[in-house]
């Protein structure tokens, strides 16, 4: 399991493995906002809407109220070089100025 699949706690955290998301599907995916039955809400990276329903069908307590995206980029691109790695503090607020 990657992390990018599990539910993140803020969107912002969510938006940092949104590219390694990207990268690991070869498309364009997007987080969504989730709620629990109590309340909790949580970002989630899904590939596309379909698995978003898949997803939400196993997990019944589960709610996407807008059952849209709350950040994607708009088109996946490829860039020579890429590699899955920790990003250091200064890479993390350099990539989070130029969103």
């Amino acid at each position: 399991m990657q992390r990018w699949n599990f539910p993140f706690k803020s969107l912002e955290v969510a938006i940092l493995y949104l590219r390694t998301a990207d990268y690991t599907m070869k498309k364009s995916c997007g987080i969504y906002e989730i709620k629990n039955d109590k309340g909790r809400v949580s970002y989630k990276i899904f590939a596309g809407s379909e698995e978003l329903e898949v997803y939400l069908k196993k997990n019944k307590d589960k709610l996407c109220e807008k059952m849209t995206t709350v950040f994607y980029v708009n088109e996946y691109r490829e860039y020579p070089n890429t590699e899955v790695r920790k990003l250091s503090f200064n890479e993390i607020a350099r990539y989070m100025s130029e969103r």
